[in-house]
C-alpha cells in the first residue's frame, strides 16, 4: 500500500491512516502512478475471469466500488488518451468501460478487508509498482465479452422467436 499512497494528495497522511486505521478509505489521484479503466461489475467480473488464465491471472489490481456496482482495473498512467481507440480496434464498444486519468481520484479500500465498506480489492496491489493490468490484455478481455453477450443474446432471440415463447 505503500506505492498507492504515494499517489494521494498527502501521501504521508494516506499512510499514517492507513497504518493506524487500515480499513479505511482514501482518495488518491488517478494519472500520476495509474490511470483506472471502470466498468459495471457485471462485465468488471466477467473480463476478469477472461484475464485468468490456469492458475495465472493476468490483471493487475482491481477495486470493486459496491456503492457504484463498478469495478475498476488499474492500468498504467496515460491510458485515458488511447483506451477508446484501444478498445475500438480490438473489437468492442468504446462506450462499455471509462478510463479516467489526469484530474481523476479512485476511492481506495485501505490494506484490510471491511466488510460493510463500500469499496475494496478483487485484487490488491502488490509491490512497488502496484501490479497494473496490461491495457491491450484488458482491452482484447473487454471485446470478448462483449462478442460473448452479442452471441447469447442471438441465440435466445433465435430461440425465443417473435412469438415470446421458449
Amino acid at each position: 500500500m505503500d506505492w498507492l499512497s504515494r499517489a494521494a494528495d498527502d501521501p504521508h497522511a494516506c499512510r499514517a491512516l492507513w497504518t493506524e486505521s487500515p480499513d479505511a478509505l482514501q482518495l488518491v489521484a488517478t494519472g500520476r502512478l495509474f490511470d483506472v479503466v471502470a466498468m459495471p461489475w457485471g462485465l468488471g467480473l466477467t473480463v476478469l475471469g477472461q484475464l485468468y488464465h490456469g492458475k495465472r491471472c493476468m490483471a493487475g489490481a482491481v477495486v470493486v466500488n459496491q456503492r457504484r456496482e463498478k469495478l475498476g482495473f488499474l492500468v498504467g498512467p496515460g491510458a485515458h488518451l488511447v483506451w477508446p481507440d484501444l478498445l475500438a480496434s480490438a473489437g468492442g464498444d468504446p462506450t462499455a468501460a471509462t478510463c479516467s486519468g489526469r484530474d481523476g481520484y479512485l476511492l481506495a479500500p485501505g490494506p484490510f478487508f471491511a466488510p460493510d465498506a463500500p469499496c475494496w480489492w478483487q485484487r490488491g496491489p502488490v509491490g512497488d509498482a502496484g501490479d497494473l493490468t496490461n491495457l491491450q490484455n484488458l482491452a482484447d478481455a473487454v471485446a470478448a465479452v462483449g462478442r460473448l453477450v452479442s452471441l447469447s443474446d442471438a441465440y435466445v432471440t433465435s430461440v425465443v422467436g417473435a412469438s415470446g415463447e421458449r
